[in-house]
Formats: structure tokens, sequence, C-alpha cells
């Protein structure tokens, strides 16, 4: 590694910065997963596979990636989170419970996930899956 540059060495440290796992931190990383398979068993059940639920499958799926990877990665010092205001009332009917699933997640996220970059892109994609499946999230500030 000595052949890097010191921006080089840097980067590398931050994409790469997983070190062994505590039991706490898997814990953590179980309890998103699990949260994120049962939003998904919903929307499955529920939407069409059409190209719009194909989407919001694919930002669910990276919003679990950037979950983990926030928990794995630990707080960054001096980060200010974004702040993401909860979902708008006044949903359909059918789509309560996938709205109540998205808050589930919302919060296991914001409960389990540490303060830092992969924890905003995780929120993010969150709320753009809500987009995809044209439910009445609110915009982000």
């Amino acid at each position: 590694m000595s052949n890097l540059s010191v921006e080089a060495q840097a980067l590398r440290e931050r994409i790469s910065r997983y070190f062994e796992p505590t039991r706490e931190e898997l814990d953590k990383i179980l309890k998103l997963e699990f949260q994120f398979v049962q939003l998904l068993d919903l929307v499955l059940r529920l939407y069409p596979l059409d190209v719009q639920t194909q989407e919001a499958i694919a930002h669910l799926e990276e919003s679990r990636n950037w979950a983990g990877l926030s928990v794995k990665r630990g707080q960054q010092i001096g980060y200010e989170p974004s702040d993401y205001p909860p979902a708008t009332q006044g949903l359909m009917v059918e789509s309560e419970s996938v709205e109540s699933a998205f808050e589930m997640v919302l919060n296991t996220i914001v409960s389990r996930c540490m303060p830092n970059r992969e924890m905003d892109l995780a929120l993010a994609r969150l709320h753009d899956a809500r987009v995809a499946l044209n439910l009445g999230a609110s915009s982000r500030r």
C-alpha cells in the first residue's frame, strides 16, 4: 500500500473501513435486514412486478446496503446527518400497510445506524423507493 498517494490511502481507508464486527453491530445489521425483508415481502404481494416496482426494489436494496455499511463504518466525528421528515398521512387504504412498513424501516435505520454519510444515503434511497411506488412520501428538506 505504500505505493498509494496520501489521498488514495485515505479513500481506501474510508471505503474499506470495516474491522471485525462486534456482536452488537451484527445484531443491528440483522434487525435492519429483517425489516427490509418484511417490507420487500409486502411490496411483492401488493404491487405488480412492473418497472416502477422493480425501481422501488432496487432502491430498497441499495438502502439496505447503505444502512449495513453505516453500522459497519461507525460514526463519523463531526458529521451532521440530514433531516428527513416523517411521511405524510392520508394514503390509499391498500398502501397503508406498506407505508407503515416503510415507517418501521425508517425508524430502524434512524435508531440503529450511525450518523454518517452512509446513513444519509440509506434514508435517501428509502425515500426514492417510496416515490417509485407513488406513496405519499414527503419531500426532503
